[in-house]
Parts: C-alpha cells; sequence; structure tokens
C-alpha cells in the first residue's frame, strides 16, 4: 500500500517523467552501442575512458560548487545572482584550464598514464565548458523542479553524442570521433535549459548585480571550501581507476573495462540518478523545515531501489559475458567478465546514492568531504594491494568493487543519521 501511494505521489510522477526521458535517451544509446564497438577497437575505447576521466574531474569543479546554491536559495532575486557568480568562476577556469594544458599537458598526461590524448588536450577546455555551463542551468532547473526540461536534455544529449560518435566512425578517424561525441553529449542539452530559463525568467536577469554576486560568495562559502574538495575526491573515485588499469594492465583490458563500466551503470543512469535528482529537488525545497518527511521517503526509496536494482544485478551476474558478446561483438566477450565483477558495485551505488543528496541539502560539507577522502583512500589502497600481490585485472576490479560498496553502505548509514539529528533539532524547538 505504501508503495503503491509513493509511486501516485507528485514525486513519484517527477521521477517518473525524467525517467522517462532517460529511458528513450539509454535506449537510444543502446541501440547506436552495438554500432559504435564495431567502427572502434578496445584500444580506441580506452582513450575515451582517459579522456572521460580527466574531464569529469575537472568539470565536477568548474565552478567550485557554487552552482550548489542555486536550488536553496532563499528567493529568485538571490538564486540568480548565485547563477551569475557561477558563470564568472566558470569562464576563469576555463582559461586556467586551457592554460595549463597548452604548457603543461605533456608532463600531466604522461603522470597519468594519459599520453593518448596529448593530440587531443586542447579539447580539455572545450569539454569542461559545456559540461559547467550545462550543470549550472541544471541546478536552476532543480530550482524551479523544471524536470521536463531535464527530461529532454537526456534525450538531447543521447541523440547528439550517439550520432557523432557514429557518423565520425564510418570516416574512420580514429579515438578524435568518439572524444568529439563526448564532448557534444556534455553540452547538448545547453540549449533546452537556456530556452527553459529565458521563457520563464529572463526578467531576472536586470536584478544582477555586483554587491549580491559578492554576497553570494560569501553566504556559499562553504561549498568552494568544503564541497568542491569532496566532489572532486568522489569523482576520483570513480575515475582513478581508470588510471590505475591503464597503468597496470594496458589500454586494451581498460577498453573492456570502459565499456563494462558504462553498460552496466545504464541501471544508474536510468532510474538512480533521475530519482537522486527529484529527490534533491524535493529536500532542498522542504527539508530544513520538515526532515521528518524527508526521513519517511528515503525509507520508502530504499526498499523500492533494493527491489528494482535486483534485476540488473542477477541478469548480469548470469548472462554477463555471453550477452556483450552476442551484442557488441565476440571481441567485447571480456567486457562481460568485467560487468559481473561490477555488478555489486553498481547495486550498491543504486541503492544507497540518490538518499545520500541530503548532505548538500543540509550544508553538511564537512562529512561529505571525510567521506570522500576516505573513498580515495580506499580506491588507492586497493590498487596498491593489487600491484604489490602482483593481482590480475580481473581480481584487481574485484577489490575495487568491495571497497567502494563499503563507502556506499557507511555515505548511506552517516546520511540517515543526519536526519535524524535534523528531525530532533526540530522536536526540540
Amino acid at each position: 500500500m505504501k508503495l503503491k501511494k509513493l509511486f501516485q505521489s507528485s514525486f513519484a510522477k517527477s521521477v517518473a517523467m525524467i525517467t522517462g526521458g532517460t529511458a528513450i535517451a539509454q535506449l537510444m544509446s543502446a541501440l547506436f552501442s552495438p554500432i559504435i564497438t564495431r567502427l572502434y577497437s578496445p584500444e580506441e575505447y580506452g582513450v575515451l575512458s582517459v579522456y572521460t576521466s580527466i574531464l569529469g574531474l575537472i568539470v565536477i569543479i568548474a565552478s567550485l560548487k557554487f552552482e550548489w546554491g542555486i536550488p536553496i536559495a532563499e528567493d529568485d532575486e538571490k538564486a540568480v545572482n548565485v547563477m551569475a557568480l557561477c558563470f564568472f568562476v566558470l569562464i576563469i577556469f576555463v582559461i586556467l584550464v586551457f592554460l595549463i594544458f597548452l604548457f603543461f599537458g605533456e608532463p600531466i598526461l604522461t603522470l597519468l598514464d594519459a599520453r593518448a590524448l596529448l593530440n587531443y588536450r586542447y579539447l580539455i577546455a572545450v569539454g569542461v565548458f559545456l559540461g559547467g555551463a550545462y550543470n549550472i542551468l541544471l541546478q536552476w532547473a532543480y530550482r524551479n523542479k523544471d524536470f521536463k526540461s531535464i527530461a529532454n536534455t537526456k534525450l538531447a544529449q543521447s541523440i547528439t553524442g550517439n550520432g557523432v560518435k557514429v557518423g565520425l566512425g564510418f570516416l574512420h578517424v580514429g579515438p578524435i570521433g568518439l572524444i568529439v561525441g563526448q564532448i557534444l553529449h556534455q553540452g547538448a542539452g545547453l540549449g533546452t535549459l537556456s530556452r527553459s530559463f529565458s521563457k520563464n525568467n529572463i526578467h531576472l536577469v536586470k536584478k544582477i548585480n555586483k554587491n549580491d554576486i559578492f554576497w553570494g560568495s560569501k553566504r556559499y562559502k562553504n561549498f568552494p571550501i568544503f564541497s568542491a574538495p569532496a566532489q572532486f575526491l568522489n569523482t576520483a573515485g570513480l575515475q582513478l581507476p581508470v588510471f590505475f588499469i591503464t597503468s597496470l594492465y594496458g589500454s586494451e583490458i581498460l577498453g573492456f573495462y570502459g565499456l563494462a563500466n558504462s553498460i552496466v551503470n545504464l541501471p544508474m543512469a536510468l532510474i538512480g540518478i533521475s530519482v537522486g535528482d527529484v529527490f534533491y529537488g524535493e529536500a532542498a525545497s522542504v527539508g530544513r523545515s520538515n526532515p521528518k518527511r524527508i526521513k519517511d521517503l528515503s525509507n520508502k526509496l530504499f526498499k523500492t531501489l533494493l527491489l528494482i536494482g535486483l534485476i540488473p544485478l542477477l541478469t548480469l551476474l548470469f548472462f554477463g559475458p555471453f550477452l556483450f558478446s552476442f551484442v557488441f561483438g565476440s571481441q567485447w566477450y571480456e567486457a562481460g567478465v568485467y560487468a559481473r565483477i561490477l555488478a555489486f558495485l553498481v547495486f550498491a551505488r543504486f541503492i544507497f546514492t540518490p538518499i545520500s543528496r541530503i548532505y548538500a541539502v543540509f550544508e553538511r560539507q564537512k562529512e561529505a568531504l571525510l567521506l570522500d577522502l576516505f573513498r580515495v583512500i580506499l580506491v588507492f589502497a586497493s590498487f596498491i594491494t593489487a600491484k604489490f600481490l602482483e593481482l590480475s585485472s580481473y581480481e584487481a576490479v574485484i577489490l575495487y568493487s568491495i571497497a567502494m560498496s563499503i563507502v556506499y553502505l557507511v555515505t548511506y548509514l552517516l546520511a540517515q543519521r543526519i536526519l535524524n539529528q535534523e528531525i530532533k533539532k526540530k522536536e526540540n524547538v
């Protein structure tokens, strides 16, 4: 009965809207994938994995997480000034990234075992700008609960990114085809979000002024101080395996891992992120005034996600290698083996991560930073152990999966503790 009420609620309808758009986008990606894997080799896919990892590490802090102040600002006038602050920071950041890779690109990429990207290092700044701008406008959409526009961006990204990869693949341009496709995927939703802002909130641009931008930088200073490093560490925990794998086992193994990782994360992208986005939108608007409501919602979500997540988990465990060979071609059989291993990790991420968005809602940046530091330490420990014990690539990924699953569990448990503390505060007022 409770489950039925959950799915009939406005929250569930919002989730369904984003999930519907994401589902269509992921279906299109799934249809494109067998073509893409036959146009590019595992080694070329490995180059894309390295580029995506570097971009992911940089984009996540491109506006120093000031954008997280947009959904929780007291009113729209303050929110639009925070958004202006974000774009100002983003532009400066992109210029710095361009100059750093212009003058120091070779030693940096050599250190990261990513020399394959030397010829494409100038494209990193382009990807950072498009990805950063998208993230800023996305937060405005969360504030307005404009989930329809968010859903439309998912579709635009899938069509653009995959279409470019296939088109350039037929021209046999090499890994640059995958990289350009990834860049355009990053920025494809900008048009939709920009039009939505212009249509409904363009009058707010007149409210932007230097004093309020400065106010926003002071009011939300904890985001760049704590959240930006925390998110960098969080992303590092996800992306570091790419650099370790290419260093220890080579680009071909990285290609197998990269494809497996992207495919097994489809349930997370399809449902988990959508649930997390809507949960964040709800929590940002009512969390401080009614934490008990968020606590009840989080408990219902956990049970629902647990049941849903079992389906892809069991499918990958029993049929992973066979499915990868059949869908992507026989040369990708090993990717199916990695998918089987990563299934446990993605299951933990799927059921725990959406609910853990409350760290930002209650501005508990210090706790989030410590958790992400813990994550990175475990990732380092996993692969250093793998190197010291001369483990196979399969064993290394197993060790990494166990470590990350522990982190997600701890993050969830501490998030629940924060909710309990906030509920007690309200009861004692």
